[in-house]
């Protein structure tokens, strides 16, 4: 279906991706950061929530470097389909692998998580659309 979408829903279309795309990156920047400012907190929650033990702080401030990298080029609007792509596969790994805190050791604070992962999937559904402050919009003027 190649529909035309009027100019001014495009404007607020492009302008909420835009948020989205911000808010979830506020929010991959924090847990990011975390991995330099309090590795030993990270590898509990690795230990933790997804059965990885033996982490040692330079593979988690190697993690966070890699991480950061693809959170900018993210932020960015980069290569869309890996960047996002990668958010959203993130993200999901995190939320379903704190499956427990949804269903047998309640924590609200986890259910956060989910109004993040929808708006992760609709940002890599409409990544095409997603084009108000990226690098490619940047260089179209």
């Amino acid at each position: 279906m190649n529909a035309t979408i009027n100019p001014d829903y495009q404007k607020r279309i492009e302008t909420c991706l835009f948020l989205l795309r911000l808010g979830v990156f506020i929010v991959m920047f924090v847990w990011t950061m975390g991995k330099f400012f309090d590795p030993a907190h990270v590898i509990r929650y690795f230990n933790r929530f997804f059965l990885i033990g033996g982490l040692v702080k330079p593979l988690v401030y190697a993690l966070g470097v890699i991480e950061m990298l693809f959170i900018l080029a993210f932020l960015g609007g980069l290569w869309k389909r890996y960047t996002y792509g990668i958010v959203l596969f993130l993200h999901s790994v995190s939320t379903f692998m704190t499956w427990k805190k949804y269903t047998i050791d309640i924590h609200l604070l986890f259910f956060t998580a989910w109004p993040m992962l929808a708006a992760c999937i609709v940002l890599y559904l409409l990544r095409d659309l997603d084009i108000k402050f990226t690098a490619g919009d940047c260089f179209k003027k």
